[in-house]
């Protein structure tokens, strides 16, 4: 229980800030879910295989991979708003400890099944503990202003990034420890489980996270603001409403300013209503829009240029299609370090994220032209060149769109349980990854019947869908845009004096004399 002051109330919550070690803690975060999600890629097919003992290529195979593989998107949707809800009163800091908590445990009951109701277990427990992402968006946007916003989203796509590179090599390179290294791991128990070494070294890099979490992490929601500890304030506002900004004076502490009594009457009518605002709709929308056609575009990606060389295709096998997946990951890093923050701190958000998705989806739009280059006896490796361009332009263009969805959301969830807020917008993404690809499918499928050129008509449909939902949502993504994290839409908060606590004392019992 945290000390009284000198009126008997809860002393104001001293604000953390946007430092390099808490940045790094939530990067570790949001790097180990990053993992989690494709860290069993690689050897999902032969793990399945071996305990069904069929052929990689069985249609049993493929199906029990299929909903392994969807299981952990399922309970992404079920179950984040879930971790949203109990950030928002519990705190921010145990939510994150109880999640990373679980990834260490889960992963490690994954690489010991020897059956598929085990893996199928284990793999829902792992899903159950899915809601980090949101809470660290949600931890976050609690800390940032406006000198920081763009490089603090920013540097989560970042760590999004490295997962990239790092869950594959791990779930490709330490499987079958027995067979690559017998001298090592030959009559151990990696031998007996073939999967455990890849999923237990994540287990100890989610350990490691875990213990620097819980010494260096600091709360950002005070218990007074918690959802089981909320009250009505026992004393009158001292001067009206005030209201505490994402910004923070040079002490740390947060700012306060004085909400203009139109303001005030329209937030209370908004809150009697109890819906969200058109801002925070705006925002959901669109980052549905972002997660789900971006999914959807990776996935005709991959489809098209496996087509064989018989149907006018490029015939990339696994290596090859890893190796564009390579150069999209160094488009991305490229575009949180040197490009994003900058043009952000020129342009605003809402131009960068614009322009963003104007290039991410002409480099895919002109993927026709690439098509000419896909004989591989004539063009060779140089049919890479034009492939790794359009990679390398969608992902740095992706990376200026996500950082700025996620720093929309926060920015609209002001004066609601964020923490909610983001499990919500992290749910519906995930439902909405899960359902875009396999439809994306079922259009090539129907689509490639109708020529060479027909191929790539879901591409366009991918597009227009974002497109629509985009220019539907702008009005929401203009008003929220316009809100400065220190201030309020009109621009930066008027500042006034913060009182003493013997001067808010003072006023506190003059007030009730003055109604009387």
């Amino acid at each position: 229980m945290a000390p009284e002051n000198a009126c008997g109330e809860e002393p104001q919550h001293r604000k953390p800030q946007l430092t390099r070690k808490t940045l790094f803690v939530l990067g570790a975060m949001n790097l180990i879910d990053c993992i989690n999600v494709n860290l069993l890629t690689p050897y999902v097919d032969k793990m399945v295989s071996t305990l069904l003992q069929q052929s990689p290529q069985s249609p049993a195979v493929a199906h029990t991979v299929g909903m392994l593989i969807g299981l952990y998107s399922l309970c992404e949707v079920v179950f984040s708003p879930f971790w949203g809800t109990l950030a928002d009163k519990v705190g921010r800091k145990p939510a994150l400890l109880v999640g990373l908590g679980g990834s260490v445990i889960a992963p490690i009951m994954f690489g010991l099944g020897t059956t598929l109701p085990t893996i199928f277990a284990a793999r829902a427990l792992d899903g159950f503990f899915c809601g980090n992402m949101g809470v660290t968006r949600t931890y976050l946007g609690e800390i940032v202003d406006e000198s920081n916003e763009a490089k603090g989203f920013s540097f989560l796509a970042l760590c999004f990034s490295v997962g990239l590179f790092v869950g594959p090599i791990l779930g490709g390179e330490l499987v079958f420890p027995a067979e690559r290294a017998p001298q090592i791991f030959g009559g151990t128990i990696f031998e007996e489980y073939p999967f455990l070494l890849p999923n237990l070294t994540y287990a100890i890099f989610a350990a490691i996270a875990w213990v620097i979490g819980c010494v260096f992490l600091e709360e950002t929601l005070p218990h007074s603001k918690r959802c089981c500890h909320r009250r009505t304030a026992d004393l009158p506002e001292p001067t009206g409403l005030t209201r505490s900004t994402s910004g923070t004076d040079p002490s740390g502490a947060p700012n306060r300013y004085v909400i203009p009594e139109d303001e005030s009457q329209a937030s209370d009518a908004s809150n009697k209503k109890g819906c969200y605002s058109l801002e925070m709709v705006s925002t959901i929308v669109t980052y549905c829009a972002l997660s789900g056609t971006t999914a959807a575009q990776n996935q005709l990606l991959i489809l098209l240029v496996s087509y064989e060389k018989s149907a006018g295709g490029f015939e990339f096998g696994p290596r090859d299609i890893g190796f564009l997946q390579n150069i999209g990951a160094v488009g991305l890093l490229s575009s949180q370090l040197f490009l994003y923050p900058k043009l952000t701190k020129k342009f605003g958000f809402l131009k960068v994220f614009l322009f963003g998705f104007f290039m991410a989806h002409l480099s895919y739009g002109l993927f026709p032209i690439y098509g000419a280059f896909a004989d591989p006896d004539k063009y060779g490796i140089y049919r890479f060149i034009p492939l790794g361009m359009m990679q390398f332009v969608y992902t740095a263009a992706t990376g200026m769109m996500f950082p700025t969805a996620f720093a929309f959301i926060n920015r609209s969830a002001e004066g609601f349980n964020r923490g909610a807020v983001n499990g919500w917008a992290n749910s519906s993404g995930a439902l909405c990854r899960a359902a875009f690809p396999p439809a994306s499918a079922v259009m090539l499928t129907m689509s490639a019947s109708w020529g060479p050129m027909g191929r790539y008509f879901p591409l366009y449909i991918v597009t227009m869908i974002a497109a629509v939902c985009i220019a539907c949502s702008m009005p929401g993504l203009r008003l929220v845009n316009q809100k400065s994290v220190v201030g309020g839409p009109s621009g930066p908060a008027r500042a006034v004096p913060v009182r003493s606590a013997e001067e808010d004392c003072q006023a506190a019992r003059r007030e009730p004399l003055m109604e009387a």
